[in-house]
C-alpha cells in the first residue's frame, strides 16, 4: 500500500497522492489496525511528500520513484520504532525493546528490500498503463504550477 501511495504522488502529483493516500490509509486501517485515523494520516502524509520531495524537473525519472520508496520506508521505520520505544519510556519508564541490530537487520532492511522489490512492478504499471495517457497529467501541473507562481511571495 505505501509503496502505490509513494510512486503514485511522484509520478502524479500532490493531489493524486494524497487521494489514493487517504484510500490507501483508510482500507489499511480497516483491515489492520484498531484504530481509524493513523494509517490514513500516515499515508495522506507519503503522497504528498513523495509528490514534493523532488523537484519537478525530476519527476520524468523512473529511478528516482525507487530513491524515493527507500527513504519513505526508511523514515516509516525509523519514526516508528522510535514512537514504540518513545511512548513506553515516557509512560512507565520502561526501556525494554529490541537492540539496534535486531532493529535494522530484522526489521528496515527486509522492509526496504521487500518494497524495492514490489516497486519494480509497480512503477512499470504506473508508467505505462496508468490512470493517464502518457504526458497529458504532466502538461496539466505544468500550467497549474505557472499560474500558481503569481502568488509566491519572493
Amino acid at each position: 500500500m505505501m509503496v502505490f501511495v509513494i510512486l503514485t504522488g511522484y509520478l502524479y502529483g500532490t493531489t493524486d497522492g494524497a487521494v489514493v493516500g487517504l484510500i490507501m490509509g483508510f482500507l489499511r486501517d480497516m483491515l489492520a489496525s484498531p484504530t481509524l485515523g493513523t494509517g490514513m494520516l500516515i499515508l495522506l502524509y507519503a503522497g504528498i511528500i513523495s509528490s514534493l520531495l523532488f523537484s519537478k524537473r525530476f519527476h520524468s525519472r523512473i529511478a528516482l520513484g525507487f530513491v524515493q520508496v527507500f527513504i519513505l520506508t526508511l523514515a516509516y521505520k525509523v519514526i516508528g520504532h522510535l514512537l514504540y520505544y518513545l511512548v513506553p519510556l515516557i509512560m512507565n519508564h520502561d526501556n525494554n525493546y529490541l537492540p539496534l541490530s535486531a532493529i535494522v537487520l530484522n526489521s528496515i532492511l527486509p522492509q526496504i528490500l521487500i518494497n524495492l522489490v514490489i516497486s519494480v512492478p509497480m512503477v512499470l504499471l504506473l508508467t505505462y498503463a496508468g490512470p493517464y495517457r502518457k504526458g497529458v497529467r504532466r502538461s496539466l501541473d505544468d500550467n497549474r504550477s505557472s499560474s500558481e507562481e503569481v502568488w509566491q511571495i519572493r
